[in-house]
């Protein structure tokens, strides 16, 4: 049960909108000196100062017991008073009693005042309540620490508990983070400058909800821990619990802030010091609309530039972010040296503004140019340094238009420092220079239309572009005027694919001067031409070659380039071209026509875009493959040998041989009788059935692949002797 006790104290801290507040007249907080412990206001609200003495004891959830780490009693001397609060300041606790000797100090102590006599002071500056002895502070405590802090007074030489209060030692004070100085007002005198900022508090947000999840995810965390039976917390769940916090510190922070217990440190430097000095410590101003409102004064010489910088803190030293640095000067309206007056002159191109040279004051943020015409509203055009004494306006269109210019120093931001009415003059602009001519000129096709585009160096001096158009770079003419954009679509309808065209553009400014033409450029338009097809193909065969011919049109008409001729072979689906390049003249021989195969012909013009006309009709030729044969063998010999005829031919095989048929007869019989067929590759034959006395005539023929032989050309004798005894 007492485990449990610790577990509902730290829930407590952590989520205080969850539970109800405690009734305990302590409160502990966590600062960058420690952890203060002291009496709440309502418990000190009856009580006297120098009647009792306090002892503050401490301990952690992993403690055993508290042990004591210090007392709570009225300091009993001046300089232990003066130590604890500050001198300066027990100075003003002095003057506000009227006391003027330190013996006087110590008797007021002495006489038991009240709280509420000295509740100014004590909750302005919490060493107060220390050295009236309501305070304690805890400076040996470790950060991101849980302490549990008991208050004992001792009555007759025995402790009574006043009260307890717990604390994460973590001295980040996350709502006065939160509250953000914005200056609204910076004004100068002679000798002095005030500065005023707006406090700007959050929006309240409602994060009951999750407090309400972190309480229960604390308590499944007690819960989960071994019960040692005993009110120490074993370390493993206090690092966890410790760990819940630090990652939800922003959320679960406790410490509120006020319009009363919020300081705001004021410090400031003069002249780009780079040190800074604390002004002093002040207390916002609520005005009746529930805003607050911070004020400061430094006093100073006439044009000091003094910065300033506000850090908000608690009555126990956290502190929040630091603003803006706000910047302003020692200066009022009347002290300050204004621009009084301005001319203004025609210049080429251009109105020139010049006024008499500023002092380099601080107070100085530039200097604003302003212009109107009767067209054009007043308008800022330029802020210039502070150390200019000349502008050059070129926006000066159109020619005739009169302009007026607004000149003044601008001043620092916020500070009330301005020049209510500035200098002006009134000027028109007269010389203009002759224009450089327009570059970078492309055309590109847009449909059947060309697309000018061009670029212009000096482009606020143009009026406008004449588009100049021919066909050819020496024959041009303007064939559109007063063109303000730096494009054009030339739309013309006549322009022909068959042309080449060029394009050039000329500026002009506002006196009518004109520029040299811009670079031609080169255009062609994309546009089908109807051209003459040839209307005939006539064809003859030559030497086993097609010679094709057809009527030459080219001649009449120069946007003809050449000629293609297509061939298929009847029962083929496309024609295709016989050559890779045009023809330049009229006529073709096709050397790979091949006999027996009938092809069909037509031919078509090229267009110098390499456009395609009509072809013409398609021409059909054909010659006959001639019948296959066979040469008759011719120049035999024969020979006779001991016991054989040799029969031999020349050994040259031209054309599909297969092979050779050997023929024989008597010169009594009339037909040959074969007597040996030979393979290709043989051109000589022994006929060893052969007789003396005897006379034999030969022939030999020739067979090819086909089985088809060639005619008996020759026939040869020979007459075989007989054999000697």
């Amino acid at each position: 049960m007492k485990r449990h006790c610790i577990l509902f104290a730290i829930i407590a801290l952590f989520v205080p909108s969850v539970l109800k507040a405690q009734t305990s007249p302590l409160s502990a907080l966590s600062s960058p000196k420690g952890v203060y412990v002291r009496f709440n206001v309502d418990y000190l609200a009856n009580k006297v100062v120098g009647k009792s003495k306090f002892i503050v004891k401490r301990k952690k959830p992993t403690d055993n017991a508290y042990k004591t780490v210090g007392t709570m009693q009225m300091a009993q001397k001046y300089d232990e008073i003066a130590e604890t609060v500050g001198r300066n300041e027990l100075k003003d606790f002095e003057r506000m009693k009227k006391i003027t000797a330190p013996s006087q100090t110590i008797a007021f102590f002495n006489s038991n005042p009240t709280y509420k006599s000295i509740s100014l002071f004590a909750e302005l500056k919490i060493e107060f309540l220390q050295a009236f002895g309501f305070a304690f502070l805890d400076n040996s405590a470790t950060k991101n620490e849980f302490y549990n802090y008991a208050v004992y007074e001792v009555i007759n030489k025995q402790e009574t508990l006043i009260g307890e209060a717990e604390v994460f030692h973590n001295p980040k004070n996350y709502f006065l983070k939160q509250l953000t100085p914005q200056i609204s007002k910076i004004s100068g005198t002679d000798t002095s400058i005030f500065f005023q900022w707006d406090i700007q508090t959050p929006q309240y947000v409602d994060n009951s909800a999750e407090q309400v999840r972190l309480a229960k995810l604390l308590e499944d965390t007690f819960k989960q821990a071994p019960d040692n039976g005993n009110q120490r917390v074993d370390e493993t769940t206090y690092q966890k619990v410790k760990e819940i916090y630090l990652k939800n510190e922003s959320l679960l922070a406790v410490h509120p802030v006020d319009e009363f217990s919020t300081r705001f440190n004021v410090y400031y430097r003069k002249n780009n010091n780079a040190s800074w000095i604390l002004l002093e410590k002040k207390i916002a101003n609520v005005t009746p609309e529930g805003k607050q409102i911070l004020f400061a004064r430094i006093a100073g010489k006439h044009d000091d530039l003094v910065e300033t910088m506000v850090i908000p803190q608690d009555e126990i030293y956290n502190t929040g972010d630091t603003s803006k640095i706000a910047r302003g000067v020692i200066a009022h309206n009347g002290s300050v040296e204004l621009i009084y007056s301005v001319t203004a002159s025609d210049s080429t191109n251009s109105i020139i503004l010049q006024w008499k040279k500023l002092p380099n004051k601080a107070y100085y943020s530039g200097i604003e140019i302003s212009k109107s015409s009767p067209d054009m509203p007043q308008k800022v055009i330029q802020v210039l340094p502070i150390s200019a004494t000349k502008y050059v306006d070129t926006e000066v269109y159109p020619m005739g238009t009169m302009f007026t210019y607004f000149v003044r120093p601008v001043f620092i931001p916020l500070q009330d420092l301005q020049q209510d009415i500035p200098a002006s003059a009134t000027m028109t602009c007269g010389k203009f220079s002759r224009p450089t001519a327009p570059f970078n000129l492309t055309v590109t096709n847009e449909g059947p239309h060309a697309r000018l585009k061009w670029e212009m160096a000096n482009e606020n001096l143009i009026h406008s572009y004449f588009v100049y158009r021919g066909t050819s770079p020496n024959n041009m003419r303007p064939i559109r005027s007063a063109v303000k954009e730096r494009e054009y679509l030339d739309t013309t309808g006549y322009l022909t694919g068959r042309v080449t065209y060029y394009y050039a553009i000329m500026a002009i400014n506002p006196t009518q001067d004109t520029s040299d033409l811009s670079p031609k450029v080169m255009y062609t338009p994309i546009k089908k031409e109807s051209f003459q097809a040839p209307s005939f193909v006539n064809s003859e065969i030559i030497n086993g070659e097609a010679h094709l011919i057809w009527n030459d049109v080219k001649l009449n008409d120069d946007f003809i380039a050449g000629y293609v001729v297509q061939r298929k072979i009847k029962g083929e689906k496309a024609f295709k071209n016989l050559h890779s390049k045009a023809l330049n003249y009229a006529n073709f021989i096709d050397s790979t026509f091949e006999p027996g195969i009938e092809y069909l012909y037509r031919v078509a013009a090229l267009s110098i875009k390499n456009d395609t006309s009509a072809f013409t009709p398609e021409t059909v030729v054909k010659i006959e493959k001639p019948k296959d044969v066979l040469n008759a063998i011719t120049d035999i010999t024969l020979k006779n040998l001991s016991k054989t005829i040799r029969i031999s031919w020349p050994s040259v095989e031209v054309g599909d041989v297969k092979g050779y048929k050997i023929y024989r007869k008597l010169p009594t019989e009339v037909n040959f009788k074969v007597i040996a067929t030979l393979a290709n590759g043989n051109f000589e034959y022994e006929d060893n059935k052969v007789t003396s006395n005897t006379i034999y005539v030969y022939s030999v023929t020739v067979l090819d692949s086909k089985n088809n032989e060639s005619p008996i050309e020759e026939r040869k004798s020979i007459y075989r002797e007989p054999t000697k005894q």
